[in-house]
């Protein structure tokens, strides 16, 4: 499995590398063959140029022949925004606020780019370890909103660290856009026991506002 996930990315690589290809991604199923091959390209090559130009490669590169059935090509012109994330304002944390009873904690943060605020929600049980993932959790419904359907984000790991001398909250997080996918980590001091949930918001986005602040191609 792990060999065919490397050719996998292999074959994203090489298909991104030819002319007029934007972006491109294979599709493997649970017996790790490849059944859909998504490519995304500006208007230079017809789709069939593009077709015939994948399987040359792959089949010189790596000696499979891939049928042409299992590859689609959207085409865009090259000046569009590829994938649509604007250069506004940083997200940037506007409010916290946990609410609790005698089993439950829920914690809701409110974001802001610019004039507009994205909430989301956690509610889980009363613990102190779940306060810090609750906000994390909150962070990241919030984010989801924010960026939309086309975009999932996961949380992979938290934990407090201790680095140079100083605790942090260090996060994984899973970043999956069109035609491509990564894994992002973030890092923020804890200053005081008092503004943990904070740092971990705050760790969540150190993570992505890099990624979501890239400028526009043009």
């Amino acid at each position: 499995m792990q060999e065919m996930i490397e050719l996998k990315a292999e074959l994203d690589r090489l298909m991104a590398s030819l002319g007029g290809v934007l972006a491109a991604r294979t599709v493997l199923n649970d017996n790790d063959e490849i059944v859909e091959i998504h490519i995304l390209s500006d208007l230079t090559k017809s789709p069939k140029q593009l077709v015939r130009d994948i399987q040359s490669a792959i089949m010189a590169a790596y000696g499979l022949e891939i049928d042409y059935k299992l590859i689609s090509v959207a085409q865009v012109n090259s000046n569009m925004v590829v994938p649509a994330i604007s250069s506004e304002p940083r997200l940037t944390i506007r409010k916290i606020m946990i609410s609790l009873d005698s089993n439950n904690l829920e914690t809701t943060v409110v974001l802001g780019q610019g004039d507009k605020t994205f909430e989301g929600s956690c509610k889980g049980p009363l613990s102190g370890r779940n306060r810090i993932f609750s906000a994390a959790n909150a962070c990241l419904a919030a984010l989801k909103n924010h960026l939309g359907q086309a975009y999932n984000i996961t949380l992979l790991d938290l934990q407090r660290m201790t680095i140079a001398g100083n605790e942090c909250f260090v996060i994984a997080l899973s970043y999956v856009e069109p035609f491509s996918e990564s894994v992002l980590y973030g890092i923020a001091p804890i200053s005081s026991p008092e503004t943990e949930v904070q740092a971990a918001v705050m760790a969540m986005l150190s993570s992505l506002n890099r990624p979501m602040s890239k400028p526009k191609k043009h």
